[in-house]
């Protein structure tokens, strides 16, 4: 991922900077919501608003990219990251909270967005291998900010954690974003709208459905759904090597397999739905499957949470399969607007992921791992009709 006219490591760099904060608040505002005067709906609210709000900023993101210097709208972004950071410190005032997490959804949307554009616009021939990387790349910021987060609030407070964060932040985004601050998108400024992929075609209509699906499960539902079957399994511990091991440790180890994968398979993800996007798309489906029916079956700790593994492994490949075959469908000139309209998708799955996990513990969390299997196994049949009313062969290009 090169830093030059193109920059795709710069603009993963600088997002990749500004998920302290957000991770700030995902790892540390739960369990300190009661000393910080917040109820629980309010933390749901503060959680999910950043979410909700890019169904409608996405597209405003995409036409910004169409329209104006695209370095510079990632350094705008950097600048309202930190911003957001440093506000968070003041949760008493709820609503200049809740305004903050608002900017950042819209900060995220142009950050994300840019990340996309410049990945895939470095080189669409390569773009799995690109996405795999830039995947890599956040995880990284992930990671860091997860670690950063309970360590910080213990040591120093939240005022100083959310203010460290917002400097973090702005020292390790400011280089990357000062290296992309040239970047201009080499399109044409207007385009006849002949030319324009409809976003409600059928075949993007059913890519942009599995994506949504497989994010909503992977990256929301199994975590929910898991986290209530550890607690049901192992409100004790469970022991792991002769030792017995707290659920709350048991619980970490299953969500951070999520994050390792990010960091460590994206890349290797991307090189093979680059290759043979149908295949890897396949096998990464039904592996999810196998590895949700596992989740709702064993009552093994340590084979839970390889089975969690299992199922973020595979998850993470099919989400970057079919980012690749919507990379290869969507023409240079037209692309901000398909992948606004595919992460608005993601979006409202990642939302609703959570919420459909939380809601289905009503019949339990077997139940509910069960339901996500199937789910998993219905974007199978998805795929197929997305290759054949597009024509595509197992690579993801025209037939």
């Amino acid at each position: 991922m090169r830093a030059g006219g193109r920059p795709a490591l710069a603009v993963a760099l600088t997002t990749a900077a500004s998920l302290f904060g957000d991770t700030l608040l995902y790892t540390a505002l739960p369990v300190n919501a009661a000393r910080l005067g917040l109820d629980g709906l309010a933390v749901g609210l503060v959680l999910s608003l950043n979410r909700w709000v890019r169904l409608a900023t996405n597209s405003v993101a995409a036409r910004l990219y169409e329209r104006l210097p695209a370095g510079l709208l990632v350094v705008a972004a950097l600048a309202l990251a930190v911003l957001t950071s440093a506000l968070y410190a003041l949760p008493s005032v709820l609503l200049l909270f809740f305004g903050a997490r608002l900017v950042w959804g819209f900060c995220w949307s142009l950050l994300r967005q840019g990340s996309y554009l410049a990945a895939i616009d470095d080189a669409p021939d390569r773009a799995g291998r690109r996405l795999g990387e830039m995947r890599a790349v956040f995880g990284i910021g992930y990671l860091a900010g997860a670690a950063y987060a309970p360590f910080a609030v213990e040591a120093v407070g939240w005022t100083a954690a959310c203010v460290g964060a917002a400097l973090l932040t702005l020292v390790g985004g400011a280089g990357p974003a000062l290296i992309a601050a040239p970047w201009r998108r080499a399109i044409r400024s207007v385009v006849d709208r002949a030319e324009r992929v409809s976003v409600w075609s059928a075949e993007m209509v059913a890519l942009f459905a599995i994506g949504a699906l497989q994010l909503s499960l992977s990256a929301g539902f199994v975590i929910v759904a898991g986290g209530f079957r550890i607690a049901g399994l192992f409100p004790d511990g469970a022991p792991v090597l002769g030792a017995l091991v707290p659920a709350s440790f048991i619980a970490g180890a299953f969500v951070l397999s999520q994050r390792v994968a990010q960091v460590g398979w994206s890349t290797f993800a991307g090189r093979l739905a680059e290759r043979a996007a149908g295949r890897t798309f396949g096998a990464a489906a039904l592996a999810a499957v196998l590895g949700s029916a596992m989740l709702a079956l064993t009552t093994d700790a340590t084979l839970f949470v390889g089975a969690g593994a299992i199922v973020f492994f595979s998850g993470i490949t099919a989400v970057i399969s079919v980012e690749v075959v919507i990379a290869r469908r969507a023409p240079a000139h037209d692309r901000a607007r398909i992948l606004a309209a595919y992460n608005t998708w993601a979006d409202l799955g990642a939302a609703l992921g959570a919420l459909g996990g939380g809601a289905l513990q009503v019949v339990g969390p077997v139940a509910a791992l069960w339901t996500c299997a199937i789910l998993m196994f219905l974007t199978l049949p998805l795929w197929l009709f997305a290759a054949r009313v597009g024509r595509w062969t197992a690579m993801g290009r025209p037939a």
